[in-house]
């Protein structure tokens, strides 16, 4: 199966018109590892928050955060809203639901209020420019997220591609594909996952057990959608470091850098971007907006000029 290669600008326009409150990502317990990770790791502002979950790795993106509300839609759907005004994914009504809890396999009727919620999505699945932006092209939902949760490409020794978490196999646990199908453990090797667990040692990589491996697979999972053509051209994306006033002015901002040592801001009036030098964390706020993400590289200085990774951009 080919890549999916719907719109590139997906991500940037959901990112660009949703309102949210800041997230908080669950600490790892008895764990001191700082190595950078791929999850979201901010201060709890609201009770109501949503997370983004991103490895540069694969071709996926993880939304994490409580159920706000429930609706019967259309056609057998029923919506879900995660974290208020954020994200409204529209679910069949057979879905697969898998329980972080205990590894069962729910439907959409057992997703309540006031559950934690994982949606995984296709990084170019597409969505509607409403607030809350919705989709309906979920790739995987776990509910019951309430431990710590890791997504990201593990390797043949079960380590994560941040090198921050490393998974105890010998031990039973419970690993599903996106269709709650039984696997091995052999089969999260060289897999983009999402891993939910309690535990960990303060080792670097630390160590855990967890309670649920959903193992998503690489980029070739995502199935084509439908009218889309298999000898369509796919497209390339540019990955090469950007740089950071050029890019941020020419899109309409004005950059405030006062010294190497301090947060460069990046702003338009509306909408905020604060950046720091060495740094992969990015946070946006502005009129009540806020969320923190990472980039998926370092802002940097290359002699007199500050670069940023080329993703900057979808938050521009």
């Amino acid at each position: 199966m080919k890549k999916n290669i719907l719109g590139k600008l997906a991500i940037a326009a959901f990112i660009s018109t949703m309102v949210i409150g800041s997230s908080a990502f669950a600490d790892t317990a008895d764990t001191t590892a700082n190595t950078e990770a791929t999850a979201v790791e901010v201060t709890q502002e609201a009770e109501n928050s949503i997370e983004i979950l991103k490895n540069e790795k694969s071709d996926y993106v993880v939304y994490k955060g409580t159920v706000t509300d429930v609706n019967d839609g259309d056609d057998g759907y029923i919506s879900v809203t995660i974290s208020e005004t954020g994200l409204k994914a529209n679910l069949a009504s057979d879905a697969v639901i898998m329980d972080a809890a205990d590894g069962s396999i729910r439907k959409s009727a057992d997703i309540e209020k006031g559950m934690n919620i994982m949606v995984v999505l296709g990084v170019n699945t597409p969505m509607t420019m409403s607030i809350p932006p919705m989709t309906s092209s979920a790739v995987a939902t776990i509910i019951n997220a309430d431990e710590n949760v890791d997504f990201s490409v593990y390797n043949d020794e079960f380590v994560n591609a941040e090198n921050t978490l490393q998974l105890n196999t010998e031990s039973d646990i419970v690993v599903k594909d996106i269709n709650g199908e039984d696997l091995t453990v052999d089969d999260i090797k060289n897999n983009a996952a999402v891993v939910a667990y309690g535990i960990s040692t303060k080792s670097i990589p630390a160590q855990t057990t967890p309670n649920l491996v959903v193992v998503i697979g690489d980029e070739a999972a995502v199935e084509p959608e439908a009218g889309e053509s298999d000898d369509e051209e796919e497209v390339v994306v540019d990955k090469s470091p950007v740089k950071l006033r050029e890019i941020c002015e020419n899109a309409g901002y004005t950059v405030k850098w006062t010294s190497n040592d301090e947060p460069i801001e990046i702003s338009n009036g509306e909408k905020t971007i604060v950046v720091t030098k060495d740094s992969n964390k990015c946070t946006i706020t502005g009129s009540e907006v806020g969320i923190n993400a990472e980039l998926s590289g370092k802002v940097y200085l290359d002699g007199d000029t500050m670069m940023a990774p080329y993703d900057l951009a979808s938050y521009l």
